[in-house]
């Protein structure tokens, strides 16, 4: 299919210009907007309660950490004091403006956020949901002022306990304050890399707008985020025009918000006049939208001001028009962290200046010149805030620590897609299945076996969207995804920019959101680009929330090694994902195993490394067209033996087998092929058996040998059967050196089936 997009020459002198993007236009005082019914008493109330609440739990963290808290003297809290004193309004007034279902992500200082979503989530809910939630605690509660209560305190109480280790906390004390989360109120986590969960929260955006709710998606991020990559990367899948003109089947914008927390410093660094050329960070988003997100700027240290610029926000990306910027201006009280001398970097009359503006003092101020209440009923807050939150820390400290045995619990996402719900099996085609090569014999390629799995998986399950650089007419830099647009059309295939980092993060938040994406990475070498969300992103998401999350998610990347590419096309990196807990690693080296392990991937619950070697994409054997899947964990025995075990995984495999085939005719050895198919999990047993039998073991990849995944192979059969070996085991793998495009220097270079045969007939004493 061509794109009906023609790029054809156009240098007619023009003027470009942008879109202009309002600053502080708010002006409407407390009183005015009860006046005019936009906001009532009781919200306005609220409001403040929440702040309040923010602000309390902060300082209690403050002085807990310097052993400094009444209610918990003596308790010793080791967690991380990166506080948000200062931005309550910015917190409490974006999230009055959201929905119960509406989702956040937030950032290491997102505590505040994390309380202002689920202090509204408590006054959202039905009665039976608040009783839901509190289980025993339900029976306490006589009329819904008292349900609303308890569901605060425990609130307090799930979140205090998280940042205190515990496993009563929201995320059983594996994410701790910085990687907070409650997916039960869209609250889809607080991230400790800066930027980090920007694509979160476009994957968010793209599911909501797949799924066709008017759900929005904010993401909370402070200043210092918007010159990271992912930052950047994020705001420009979120903007992409195909989502809004001709090509989309349905117009409509990604819904997601970007909420600028500018909190006047990085660290230590400032954005304006230091780390930044601009005055206002709104000013990006004319670099990635005509409309330039709609931006604005907004007070953030009033309340009511954010809630009228988020209400605003969320109502554009309903209605499609988004992505959606808002810049709020607040100050952090405190510096970095309590280790941060902040008095090295700013003046007095700076804090003061902030501080004479401090939500906390101005908010109860405006409440009494409302007539909305007095002075009495603001202290009598303070106090019954002061005693819920010395309750639930008291609680919270009093209850157990997670168990030592389960350490690695929710590592991994337990379950497997067998059954599709009903509503995602309908699922509309534009044309017939895509084109699938089989010969008398029943043999296909490679990497039609690829598209079939694809193909089959869709077709079963509307939730399976696929997306990456140049996937959809194209079909990729292989042809792999080559028809499958024509059949599904591009609410469902779809091109990205060259955003690694972004393809991978949004996938993230898409996958926390129901969906259930398939990803192009085109090279291995590329997934350095988008480190940051594979490891820290995709792998953890599922441990640090406690099992709240599943990342379904599969990562297609291929390796190259042999085209003459040079060093930054040509690597095989599957041991760097080997090595990063949360993530299963898929290599297939047949047609017959790439379809099954594919289908198994895009069903399991789990973040999949799926690595395609492209001098296999070719290959041709049997596969068959009914329905079959490969169960991880399970190794393929390609050939059977008795005298030597060699280990190998994609490529490999058949370099292995071409020196078992020689081993035997030039010696009469045979020797025992094993490819694990799936490195994690390892079916380690099927190798032990293999060793036990033999005696001897030879492991090969495409991976430089140091570091490589081969060495795991050989730790583990060395402690388990090292009594059954009768010669050092043998790695196989390419030099350490980076892989060069001459060919003599790459044949140097990599392992191939000669070498491999080396090693087996050095390990059998055989003469050449």
């Amino acid at each position: 299919m061509v794109l009906e997009l023609p790029a054809l020459p156009d240098f007619e002198p023009k003027t470009l210009d942008f879109a202009p993007i309002p600053a502080f236009a708010y002006n409407k005082t407390l009183k005015q907007e009860i006046k005019e019914k936009t906001l009532t008493p009781e919200d306005a109330v609220r409001i403040y309660q929440q702040m309040l609440c923010i602000r309390i739990f902060e300082e209690m963290i403050r002085t807990v950490r310097m052993n400094a808290y009444e209610p918990l003297k003596g308790f010793e809290y080791r967690g991380p004091t990166h506080l948000s004193v200062g931005q309550e309004a910015a917190a409490v007034g974006a999230c009055a403006a959201l929905r119960l279902v509406d989702y956040i992500t937030s950032t290491h200082r997102g505590h505040g956020e994390s309380i202002a979503k689920g202090c509204m989530a408590a006054y959202q809910r039905t009665d039976d949901e608040l009783r839901a939630v509190l289980g025993d605690r339900a029976g306490e509660a006589k009329n819904r002022e008292q349900l609303e209560e308890l569901a605060l305190e425990e609130h307090l109480f799930k979140t205090i306990a998280e940042l205190f280790g515990k496993d009563a906390g929201y995320c059983r004390g594996r994410g701790g304050g910085m990687h907070i989360a409650d997916f039960s109120v869209g609250h889809l986590g607080a991230n400790a890399i800066v930027g980090g969960s920007l694509g979160i929260a476009v994957g968010a955006g793209f599911s909501a707008r797949y799924r066709g709710t008017d759900q929005v998606a904010l993401c909370f991020a402070g200043d210092g985020a918007y010159a990271n990559g992912i930052c950047l990367e994020a705001m420009n899948l979120a903007s992409m025009e195909q989502f809004t003109n001709q090509l989309a089947s349905k117009p409509y914008g990604v819904p997601t918000i970007f909420l600028i927390i500018n909190n006047q410093y990085g660290m230590t660094g400032q954005q304006r006049g230091e780390t930044s050329s601009i005055d206002y960070l709104a000013r990006r988003a004319a670099g990635f939208c005509q409309h330039s997100m709609h931006a604005e700027v907004v007070n953030g240290m009033d309340p009511l001001a954010v809630r009228d610029a988020i209400a605003r926000a969320a109502q554009t990306a309903r209605e499609g028009h988004g992505p959606v910027m808002r810049e709020v201006i607040t100050y952090r009280f405190h510096g970095h962290s309590l280790s941060d001398p902040r008095n090295e970097y700013r003046t007095r009359d700076e804090e003061e200046a902030w501080r004479a503006i401090d939500p906390l003092i101005t908010f109860p101020k405006a409440l009494i010149e409302a007539g909305v209440c007095s002075q009495e009923d603001i202290d009598k807050m303070q106090a019954n805030a002061e005693e819920r939150h010395a309750r639930a820390a008291v609680r919270a400290a009093e209850t157990p620590e997670p168990h030592p045995d389960d350490v690695a619990r929710f590592l991994f996402s337990d379950g497997f897609e067998n059954d599709v719900p009903e509503e995602n099996t309908k699922v509309e085609h534009l044309d017939d299945k895509p084109e699938i090569k089989r010969d008398a014999q029943g043999n296909i390629t490679f990497k039609d076996a690829i598209k079939e799995a694809l193909y089959e998986e869709m077709n079963r399950d509307n939730r399976v969207i696929i997306y990456g650089e140049d996937v959809a007419d194209y079909g990729g830099a292989f042809k792999v995804t080559k028809g499958l647009l024509e059949t599904f059309g591009r609410d469902r295939i779809f091109n990205t920019s060259i955003s690694e980092a972004g393809i991978i993060g949004t996938v993230v938040g898409a996958a926390m959101t129901n969906m259930r994406p398939v990803v192009e990475l085109m090279y291995s070498d590329f997934e350095f680009q988008a480190g940051d969300q594979i490891y820290n992103q995709a792998a953890k998401w599922s441990y640090m929330s406690g099992g709240q999350t599943s990342v379904p998610i599969v990562i297609r990347t291929s390796t190259g090694a042999g085209k003459g590419y040079g060093g930054q096309h040509s690597q095989s990196v599957e041991s760097h994902s080997t090595h990063t807990p949360g993530l299963k690693v898929v290599v297939p080296s047949t047609p017959y195993d790439a379809k099954g392990l594919l289908k198994t991937a895009i069903r399991d619950h789990n973040p999949v490394m799926f690595v395609e070697s492209q001098a296999l994409y070719n290959d041709k054997a049997a596969v068959p067209e009914e329905e079959y899947l490969i169960p991880f964990g399970e190794a393929d025995i390609k050939r059977k033996g008795k005298d030597v075990t060699i280990v190998a995984w994609g490529f490999m495999v058949r370099q292995a087998l071409d020196a078992a085939g020689q081993l035997a005719e030039k010696h009469g050895l045979e020797a025992e092929v094993i490819d694990p198919r799936t490195l994690i999990p390892l079916d380690i047993d099927t190798i032990l058996r293999s060793v036990k039998k033999t005696g001897r073991l030879i492991v090969t990849s495409q991976s430089c040998t140091t570091g490589s995944y081969t060495g795991e192979i050989c730790s583990q059969v060395q402690r388990r059967a090292f009594d059954y070996l009768d010669a050092p085991i043998v790695r196989v793998g390419a030099v350490d050196a980076v892989s060069p495009q001459s060919y003599v220097l790459e044949t140097a270079y990599l392992p191939n089936a000669a070498k491999v045969l080396a090693a087996a007939e050095e390990l059998c004493n055989v003469k050449k």
